[in-house]
């Protein structure tokens, strides 16, 4: 039962630093597709400029747009986000590291289950620190398609390294 119970934990974590990561792949893309908007509707309203008269209230949507995105930019979440997720990322890693390292001790029964419930233990009272610590006043809306994926890397990951 108790290793059964570790096993959960090892899972979860490695989901946990898939999940993450990926999380933060897409605040990255996010922010950049806002940015290459922005640098984009800037120097093409110039550019336009001779299309202005025929085409004047589309450009002057597009450029009202890139004002109110520029306006709004800095309290839009994505670059607070990435900084906690790298580092919540970083160390979930080295949790779930520690948890397969000491996989080893938990599968060939070298501990009992007492020691197997302590580690278990310290091990989610880390990840949740880890979790205190990086997103402090941050909220990261669950996203499900990052986390089938999350789920599908950890799969081919536990399945590559301990089948």
């Amino acid at each position: 039962m108790y290793q059964q119970k570790y096993w959960n934990l090892l899972k979860e974590l490695k989901v946990h630093v898939y999940y993450v990561q990926n999380y933060a792949v897409t605040q990255n893309k996010n922010d950049q597709i806002i940015n290459i908007f922005l640098a984009v509707t800037s120097s093409s309203s110039i550019a336009a400029w001779a299309l202005w008269k025929e085409y004047e209230f589309v450009w002057a949507f597009i450029i009202a747009t890139s004002q109110v995105v520029t306006a709004i930019k800095p309290l839009m979440p994505y670059k607070k986000r990435l900084s906690a997720l790298n580092n919540l990322g970083d160390m979930l890693s080295v949790i779930s590291l520690k948890a397969e390292r000491d996989w080893f001790f938990v599968s060939e029964g070298k501990w009992d289950e007492e020691k197997i419930h302590s580690q278990w233990a310290d091990l989610k009272e880390e990840a949740f620190a880890a979790e205190k610590k990086c997103l402090a006043g941050l909220t990261l809306p669950k996203n499900k398609s990052t986390l089938s994926l999350a789920e599908e890397e950890t799969d081919l990951y536990l399945q590559s390294t301990y089948s």
